[in-house]
């Protein structure tokens, strides 16, 4: 990853490399992390993010008409995510690599999803999200 994709994804989620591969926690993520090879490219960064911004708390704000976290347009490298049109096509491309996957957990490292949520009248629970019963 460049420098310049580092500093945008440090805003928005962990990453890290181990031997086994690249993993790009975007926080307030539902689904499990991909193993990414270790040089994962621009394009592929920016296609694991859509895929975590895809269920994570972006759609879920959205849908209960709340200000978006991330906001949208995202700039990744050359890449720009506009719209949740954008997310959900990307999201569905980083599917047919097939990648394997890695077990999770809601953890936001520097509190930004729960100080995100706090502002905007969003249930926040013991440090982790509360999904209402009617959010699928």
């Amino acid at each position: 990853m460049s420098q310049e994709v580092m500093e945008v994804i440090l805003k928005i989620a962990n990453w890290y490399n181990s031997l086994g591969g690249t993993f790009i926690g975007v926080f307030g993520r539902e689904k499990p992390l991909h193993v990414l090879p270790s040089n994962a490219t621009n394009k592929l960064v920016m296609q694991e993010v859509s895929y975590h911004l895809s269920t994570g708390l972006l759609t879920r704000l959205h849908r209960k008409k709340k200000a978006p976290w991330p906001t949208l347009p995202l700039q990744i490298w050359l890449y720009e995510i506009k719209s949740l049109k954008d997310v959900d096509v990307e999201a569905k491309e980083i599917l047919k690599f097939e990648f394997g996957i890695k077990d999770f957990n809601l953890y936001d490292t520097h509190g930004i999803c729960k100080n995100h949520c706090v502002k905007v009248y969003y249930p926040w629970i013991h440090g982790t999200f509360h999904w209402h019963e009617e959010d699928p």
